[in-house]
């Protein structure tokens, strides 16, 4: 009797510590088990555009960690140029007068080093004519003069327009790398052009000078439903997921019918060049049933928060011609 009782005892034992012996022999979760479950804010656009303006997009953010005054600030532009905004929680934004370049400039992005923010944005001179501009702050109110810290130069930059913008710096292994879009190609459902390739270049200095990888890194490819049209943008993550880079990359798309479109995708790359679709899937996509995001979903901004995880920041278009956007929130369920 005393052995069936050990016996019983024994294996009551084993079945609860099982699931744990089981769970500490299994693998991993892969990376889209990991990075392509995101979840859209309830009060999604957040923020809309200026008065008697159609357009705010390409948010790029500060957050409270990294800011002068323990606040969110996130700049993006309409067509007057780059506007600030900033927030207690990062939901609920309120526009400064402090307002950072007037127009033609578009799709900044801010990197923050030793208690400097480096605002990189594109500069229009034309309708298909673009540098990259640079200007500095210690405090997001008062910028320095723009000086040029890209133009386009390559064939592939320059043709058919000579246009390089949407950039983003990081720092990797001990060099500055800035990624960004050139040339463009027409969407002829809306009258505009998006970015046709995205290139990346190299400095020791997040001043520059930046030498250019000679091809481009991405581009459109005919095998590729959410990027037959063009390569959109790129913005990595600020962290490594398996030391992966991770990126987020908005294709333009042509669809089966002729519509056109963009959707947001997470990538990962061993070097930062060549990248491979994580999720299969876009995880940001346009949707008919959601009045502001329709036609597409594109440039956007990441930030982690030690409260909420990974947040990113996305505009959206609600319709071709004429089309209005705004910009919403959406963040990672991890």
């Amino acid at each position: 009797m005393h052995g069936d009782r050990d016996g019983l005892r024994g294996l009551l034992v084993l079945l609860r510590v099982l699931p744990f012996v089981l769970l500490l022999g299994c693998p991993a979760p892969d990376l889209a088990d990991r990075l392509c479950d995101w979840e859209e804010h309830p009060a999604n656009p957040l923020i809309h555009p200026p008065a008697g303006e159609e357009l705010l997009g390409d948010p790029t953010l500060v957050p409270p960690a990294d800011s002068p005054d323990g606040r969110w600030h996130l700049f993006a532009n309409s067509l007057a140029g780059i506007h600030h905004h900033a927030s207690d929680d990062g939901v609920a934004w309120e526009r400064t007068e402090l307002g950072v370049v007037g127009g033609s400039s578009m799709r900044p992005h801010v990197f923050f080093e030793d208690e400097t923010y480096h605002l990189h944005y594109e500069r229009f001179s034309g309708f298909g004519d673009s540098v990259i501009e640079r200007r500095t702050s210690a405090d997001l109110e008062t910028w320095s003069e723009a000086v040029v810290a890209l133009e386009p130069e390559l064939d592939w930059e320059t043709e058919p327009q000579s246009t390089v913008g949407n950039p983003y710096v990081t720092k990797l292994d001990g060099e500055y790398r800035l990624y960004y879009s050139a040339s463009g190609a027409e969407l002829p459902d809306t009258g505009f052009p998006e970015p046709l390739w995205i290139g990346m270049a190299r400095a020791d200095s997040v001043e520059g000078p930046w030498v250019k990888e000679p091809e481009p890194i991405l581009g459109p490819s005919d095998d590729d439903r959410w990027r037959n049209h063009g390569a959109g943008s790129v913005k990595l993550l600020d962290e490594t997921v398996d030391d992966l880079l991770i990126a987020l990359n908005n294709g333009i798309y042509v669809s089966d019918d002729g519509v056109t479109g963009s959707a947001i995708r997470v990538l990962s790359s061993s070097d930062g060049l060549a990248w491979e679709d994580v999720c299969g899937e876009p995880v940001l996509r346009p949707s008919l049933t959601e009045d502001w995001k329709q036609a597409f979903v594109y440039g956007f901004d990441t930030v982690r928060t030690e409260e909420e995880g990974l947040r990113a920041y996305f505009n959206a278009r609600d319709g071709w011609v004429p089309g209005a956007e705004r910009i919403g929130l959406a963040t990672l369920v991890e």
